[in-house]
């Protein structure tokens, strides 16, 4: 395919974002918008007036215009609804989490494959500037070999809607996790072995999701990583914290500089990284690049087959207390 392709935005909650990506994307036409909600459509269409709307599911997958959706719904609907979707003959971007287990992942890949479509996920924290400047400075071994990595993403706060239950959300490992347990896998380049995780909930009104969770993963290499996704922090923990053999980072937040403490030539060295700007929209150019080049696919499913086969080993281990080996 190598003109335009016409998308639609299937949920506009947080859809509203992929709307405006894909607007503003050469390459990318956004053609509809789809909810079931009454309100959210009204909206959307207010937002967007000259693209269609579609209250079901079922008509924006029937629509011969159509070709390609981006599936924006709570987590456990997302194997069920891009399996439909490819099955459909549409090009399928979900948001993350790209699903709850490996079985759904790997179904995903099948129905690509049978309908020979696109198939990705919004990880759109990829581009992110903290992740880009700890990358760049990993990548550029000024930290030697890595002992461990530390990435959280704490605060004080008690999030609602479907993400406080856990059918719906699948607990913060498939949320926030989705994405530091991706970063994480990024950088370290290796296989990982077994998981330990442990969890708290609110003392006062607590839900069926975890206000805290704490996931340690050991690699094939040795290198360790943490990552703590938290509602319960009054004081946050820094986004960032890497020891290597030569030296140590900390990024204290997702707009701060990342401070680097090292060895050179035989003395202690200290430096700051400044941050560049955060560019979730490269996700989208790089999908129209793709369909209308035939650019290599930035976020392929399979690439998220080990954070998500993490994720469902840290909730093993929560249930269990005991590590879970992959």
């Amino acid at each position: 395919m190598s003109g335009p392709t016409r998308w639609v935005v299937v949920g506009y909650g947080m859809g509203w974002h992929h709307a405006r990506y894909i607007e503003q994307t050469p390459g990318l036409v956004l053609h509809g918008i789809c909810d079931s909600a009454p309100d959210r459509l009204q909206k959307a269409m207010t937002e967007h007036p000259n693209v269609r709307g579609y209250a079901a599911y079922e008509d924006a997958l029937s629509d011969p215009d159509v070709d390609g959706v981006v599936v924006v719904t709570p987590h456990n609907t997302h194997a069920p609804l891009a399996i439909q979707s490819m099955q459909a003959g549409k090009h399928t971007i979900t948001d993350k989490a790209m699903c709850l287990t490996v079985a759904e992942a790997e179904a995903m890949i099948r129905a690509r494959d049978a309908a020979g479509v696109l198939l990705s996920v919004f990880h759109n924290r990829r581009w992110d500037g903290d992740f880009q400047a700890v990358r760049q400075i990993i990548d550029d071994f000024e930290l030697g070999r890595l002992y461990h990595i530390q990435s959280c993403v704490t605060d004080w706060a008690q999030p609602g809607g479907w993400r406080s239950v856990r059918e719906a959300m699948g607990g913060w490992m498939f949320d926030w996790g989705a994405h530091t347990l991706d970063q994480i896998l990024l950088l370290t380049g290796a296989k990982p072995q077994h998981v330990y995780a442990f969890v708290h909930y609110r003392r006062e009104a607590p839900t069926s999701v975890e206000d805290y969770i704490n996931c340690t993963v050991t690699f094939e290499d040795g290198t360790t990583a943490t990552t703590v996704i938290g509602y319960i922090n009054m004081l946050a923990m820094p986004r960032w914290y890497i020891i290597g053999e030569y030296g140590a980072l900390e990024c204290r937040g997702f707009d701060t500089p990342v401070h680097v403490r090292k060895l050179w030539n035989g003395s202690q060295e200290d430096h700051e990284v400044a941050l560049a700007p955060s560019d979730w929209q490269a996700f989208y150019r790089n999908i129209a690049a793709h369909l209308t080049e035939g650019a290599e696919l930035a976020v392929q499913p399979e690439q998220l087959l080990p954070q998500i086969a993490i994720a469902e080993a840290a909730y093993r281990s929560v249930e269990t207390g005991q590590v879970v080996r992959l």
